[in-house]
């Protein structure tokens, strides 16, 4: 029996002030190739407001509502945290603000994946797309759905993704960012063993069958993909592209920026492990 996913689950449009110039393209994309959506969405943003014609978006402002001066940054993870404690709902779609959709939504099968989560208390997380993260072939708990492989680089991902809210939120440590939050929380999954699935890669795979086609990613490293050009002309948005260029125009980064990165990663990683210990000395315990 279909459910109403209003009621069960919201939408989480993840990002941030500096990334304004999505919202737009990414709401008006959403519009045409969502049509049936009659939920709640949740834009994570920090000081702003946003709203679009026929949508019901609550803008988040976390920082606002935690008193951060403008003068302070809270990290990715941190405005994530505080979004995912305003969210009502048990189960939540994650998307970012440049997956620009591309073509019509599935939303018959994301209900069927809902009501799936909210029918039974072990399944943690369903990855949406082939490009994601690497399944177990030999083993498949429920129809259409493969169990994700334990144990692999990005057993996180923050690619379009149906997660249980609190199991989201447990994953999250206040000092990472985006990356990190992929790499470690990975490291984290390996140990923890929530119950993370895929869909068969046999039947939705890229620009074949998508449950939510969209760019993979719009923006990368600040910069325009090329390919939300043509996506965009066809819809009539207009975009300064000046103002970010493109990928492909981006500077390598200087070897000072490099050793700079990888030195300032070394305290995330004696946390990381300081986190792991705790981990397995809690399970170790029960």
């Amino acid at each position: 029996m279909s459910i109403n996913i209003k009621n069960k689950s919201s939408i989480l449009v993840n990002t941030c002030d500096n990334f304004e110039d999505c919202w737009i393209p990414f709401f008006k994309l959403f519009t045409i190739y969502w049509p049936d959506f009659n939920g709640k969405i949740y834009l994570n943003t920090e000081y702003k407001d946003f709203s679009y014609p026929g949508l019901d978006i609550v803008c988040t402002k976390v920082c606002e509502v935690n008193k951060v001066p403008h003068s302070v940054r809270a990290t990715w993870s941190q405005c994530l945290s505080w979004t995912l404690e305003a969210i009502d709902t048990d189960v939540v779609l994650y998307m970012q603000e440049d997956y620009f959709l591309k073509d019509f939504v599935k939303n018959d099968l994301i209900e069927k994946y809902v009501q799936m989560m909210v029918e039974n208390n072990d399944i943690d997380c369903i990855h949406l797309t082939d490009q994601a993260v690497i399944p177990n072939n030999k083993s498949i708990d429920y129809e259409g759905l493969y169990t994700v492989q334990n144990n692999q680089k990005y057993q996180i991902s923050c690619q379009a993704a149906l997660w249980k809210k609190e199991t989201l939120q447990s994953y999250l440590r206040i000092y990472e960012n985006a990356w990190q939050f992929e790499e470690f929380g990975s490291k984290r999954a390996a140990v923890l063993n929530h119950n993370f699935y895929v869909v068969d890669k046999s039947w939705v795979q890229l620009n074949v069958f998508e449950i939510i086609p969209y760019v993979f990613t719009g923006i990368m490293q600040g910069r325009w993909f090329e390919e939300v050009v043509p996506l965009f002309e066809k819809h009539n948005l207009e975009v300064d592209y000046t103002k970010r260029g493109f990928v492909k125009d981006k500077p390598p980064k200087p070897l000072k920026n490099r050793i700079k990165y990888r030195l300032n990663k070394f305290p995330i990683w004696i946390r990381h492990l300081t986190d792991i210990y705790q981990i397995k000395s809690s399970l170790n315990k029960k």
